[in-house]
């Protein structure tokens, strides 16, 4: 699973087959949740993601957390 700093949320993207999955991540504890609310056309390649989700989050940006970048 790749997982991306998003304006200061941690935001999971795993491809399952020809989808694109996505999840809340909590890194302390290392759980996963999916959110079904947010969606990542199936076309899209991973360098891409960023990108996407930028503009799907892009109203939560702030001084303090100004982009999406991959942690992991």
């Amino acid at each position: 699973m790749m997982i991306y700093d998003v304006f200061g949320r941690y935001i999971g993207v795993k491809r399952d087959d020809e989808r694109w999955l996505v999840f809340r991540v909590d890194l302390t504890e290392r759980k996963f949740s999916r959110l079904y609310e947010v969606i990542i056309p199936d076309d899209l390649t991973e360098s891409e993601i960023p990108g996407w989700l930028d503009d799907i989050f892009h109203e939560a940006a702030t001084g303090k957390h100004p982009d999406v970048k991959r942690i992991e």
